[in-house]
């Protein structure tokens, strides 16, 4: 049940969506009043008087502009434009734009008609609070989603009826969705999300971004089986529709609740990455700063190998929770892989019992001058025997640091082995010594990871996880025992 978001407030604005998929998408009626508005002479109209007189190189605003391309229109024409700003207004939240920004946009448009905005519920405070952030572009370029819209409302209107009845109701939303995207403009305008939203609300995610769309899908496919994953090397967005849709489905299972919503945060946690990214370069940058200082520098192991990379290329194969065979990356890793053993109660971390995954990651050291290392931690959940899930927006730093640069190498020189249990690292075939080192952790511990392990739903915290790592990973430095 998408349309569900934890905030009781949305139940308007979505009830104001269907009372606009009646009135206006559906039939030619206006929100505000009884008129006959939402015609596709109207909504051409519109359209035309934007794109055969488009005003640009200003710094004039977009109302400013619109009034000028409205001046000899209709006020039917008028009329309509404001109730397309209405729709266009629909879905950002009250941090985004408020309801009385929205409204004032709505009667300034309407106004220019001649005749006093009308009094209707759907310009209440309720209808128009907002489901979501929008994005920058929705509002920056808000007059291609303006012409995006328009152009889209008429040419379903010029539909037969039966057609139009199908669509909608048949195979929904993906009927609809098929049709909609053979449009022009639907693979990069924001409004064809909001549309698609606000006309089937229980299917369709509250999310207008390509991107979340993509990170949503791939930290959380492992929970598909394969016949139900994204085939395709350019994915549409209605191939990340129906997957998202297929995650709900086992998140709803896992959790015992068709009440959930990607954006809370203990599901936002397991998919949105930029945070973590934030933290790991803000160290790096810090510690990097410090050891400029000495002549020495910090190498990041796979600093520069994304997790799209990883993704794209299948690197790691869900059977073994390790590199793929085909993958070539067992010599040179990108990352250390550690896997954590959700059948077991505690949950344990352990380093997989396979070729080379003691090797902790490679590294540019010919120059003689790496003062610190830091592998860069890849958790792979075990759920079953030859069953494994990668949790892709949770990571960790291992950092090592050196009483001087270490010896020069390659300029792609693996470090050969770590030992977690003894703390021995091994570079170029030798021990190395080293004077501190520290495990990282780049996210909140109270962030979750869930899945459905012998047929039961079992939760993984951040900061069970890190305790399972500390359990795991032993180190030694000069004069010490291992610790």
């Amino acid at each position: 049940m998408a349309r569900w978001t934890g905030d009781p407030g949305i139940g308007a604005v979505l009830e104001a969506a269907a009372a606009w998929r009646v009135r206006c998408f559906a039939s030619s009626t206006s929100i505000l009043t009884d008129r006959s508005l939402w015609t596709p002479e109207n909504l051409n109209e519109v359209r035309q008087r934007i794109s055969d007189n488009p005003i640009t190189g200003t710094n004039r605003d977009f109302l400013d502009k619109l009034r000028e391309q409205l001046e000899t229109a209709s006020p039917a024409c008028i009329q309509t434009a404001a109730e397309v700003m209405w729709f266009l207004n629909l879905f950002p939240a009250p941090v985004i734009m408020k309801a009385e920004t929205k409204r004032e946009a709505v009667t300034r448009i309407w106004e220019w008609s001649g005749e006093t905005a009308p009094q209707s519920p759907y310009l209440d405070d309720a209808s128009l609070r907002g489901v979501g952030h929008p994005g920058t572009a929705y509002l920056t370029h808000r007059p291609f989603e303006f012409e995006y819209l328009l152009r889209i409302v008429a040419a379903f209107k010029e539909l037969e009826t039966a057609e139009k009845a199908r669509l909608l109701n048949e195979d929904a939303p993906w009927g609809f969705m098929s049709w909609l995207d053979q449009q022009e403009g639907s693979d990069r305008r924001l409004a064809r999300n909001a549309l698609l939203y606000f006309l089937f609300p229980d299917d369709i995610e509250r999310n207008l971004s390509r991107d979340h769309r993509q990170q949503i899908y791939e930290a959380l496919k492992g929970k598909l089986p394969a016949d139900k994953r994204v085939r395709t090397r350019n994915p549409k967005l209605a191939d990340y529709d129906r997957a998202i849709q297929d995650i709900r489905a086992v998140l709803a299972a896992e959790r015992g609740t068709d009440e959930l919503d990607f954006y809370q945060d203990d599901i936002k946690s397991q998919w949105f990455s930029p945070l973590r990214e934030k933290s790991r370069k803000q160290f790096a940058s810090r510690l990097n700063s410090f050891l400029t200082d000495r002549g020495l520098q910090l190498n990041q192991f796979g600093r520069d190998t994304s997790l799209d990379k990883l993704r794209n290329n299948n690197s790691i194969d869900p059977n073994t929770g390790y590199w793929s065979a085909d993958s070539g990356l067992t010599a040179k890793p990108p990352r250390w892989l550690i896997h954590f053993d959700l059948t077991t109660d505690p949950v344990t971390a352990f380093v997989p019992d396979l070729h080379r995954a003691r090797v902790i990651g490679y590294s540019n050291t010919k120059g003689g001058d790496s003062g610190a290392v830091a592998a860069r931690i890849l958790p792979v959940a075990k759920l079953a025997d030859h069953r494994y899930e990668i949790i892709d927006t949770w990571e960790w730093l291992l950092l090592f640091c050196f009483p001087s640069g270490l010896k020069p190498g390659s300029a792609a020189q693996a470090f050969d082995d770590f030992d977690a249990a003894t703390g021995t690292l091994t570079y170029m075939g030798e021990e190395v010594p080293y004077i501190f080192s520290a495990l990282l952790s780049l996210n909140n511990s109270d962030e979750t990871f869930s899945a459905t392990v012998g047929g039961i739903p079992k939760t993984l915290t951040h900061r069970e996880a890190t305790d399972a790592l500390v359990a795991l990973i032993h180190v030694r430095t000069p004069g010490n025992t291992d610790g």
